[in-house]
């Protein structure tokens, strides 16, 4: 059994990279267990799936709480996870507030203050956050209303998800919110709201076209690819 190690930010990474996995590998036989920052030195499960004979792969959800405590939960939990034998650590956090123009400065010293040791870790930034990749998967927005087309949203709000870049887009929540809000439908991040994005996102879509047109999303798909295919 192969076991990779997820560490998000937030909430909304936590519930969409858990349904993400889900959808596109739950025919592989996955275990996820999810974990949430409690406070310091202490973190709580939030659900546990069980494992069995035939899993093939576990992946262990961490929820930092907060984008600055990504790498810093990765250091501390670095020899817990190599001692259980984990294969591969992922972290993912936005970029936002930092300005895109200082990325790569701060993929450098992300990258910088990671562990050199044997399980490979590898830092993806959301450009400039998650909500862009969703931003991107314009098709979600007819289930919410059939009246968020692409078209509608580039003539209330300036911008069409379907053909345009939404990395490019400097605070994708902002965008989510008034795209939302249009069709009286809230976007808090509170749990019961992103659940109902993440059972309406097409996860086919993300993963087979998405994935070769939003850089971020991309690098994020190709690490699972690569946890997994090596097996």
């Amino acid at each position: 059994m192969k076991k990779l190690a997820i560490f998000v930010e937030g909430k909304t990474e936590q519930i969409f990279v858990a349904k993400l996995l889900k959808e596109i590998a739950g025919k592989f036989k996955i275990s996820i267990e999810i974990k949430s920052r409690q406070g310091i030195n202490f973190d709580k499960v939030i659900m546990k799936d069980p494992v069995t004979f035939i899993t093939r792969f576990y992946v262990l959800i961490y929820n930092s709480c907060r984008d600055e405590s990504v790498i810093s939960d990765i250091k501390e939990q670095y020899n817990l996870l190599a001692e259980d034998g984990y294969d591969r650590v992922i972290g993912l956090r936005d970029v936002y507030p930092i300005s895109i123009s200082d990325k790569s400065k701060l993929q450098r010293g992300l990258n910088y203050a990671l562990p050199v040791r044997t399980i490979p870790i590898n830092i993806v930034l959301a450009v400039m956050e998650v909500e862009s990749w969703f931003l991107a998967e314009y098709n979600h927005f007819l289930k919410i209303d059939p009246r968020l087309t692409p078209e509608k949203i580039q003539a209330m709000f300036g911008f069409n998800p379907r053909i345009d870049d939404m990395e490019q887009r400097p605070h994708p929540t902002d965008d989510m919110e008034q795209i939302y809000n249009y069709v009286h439908k809230g976007y808090n991040k509170s749990e019961k709201q992103l659940n109902r994005l993440a059972s309406n996102l097409d996860y086919e879509f993300l993963y087979m076209h998405l994935a070769n047109s939003v850089p971020s999303l991309g690098e994020f798909m190709g690490y699972i690819d690569k946890f997994m295919i090596s097996s």
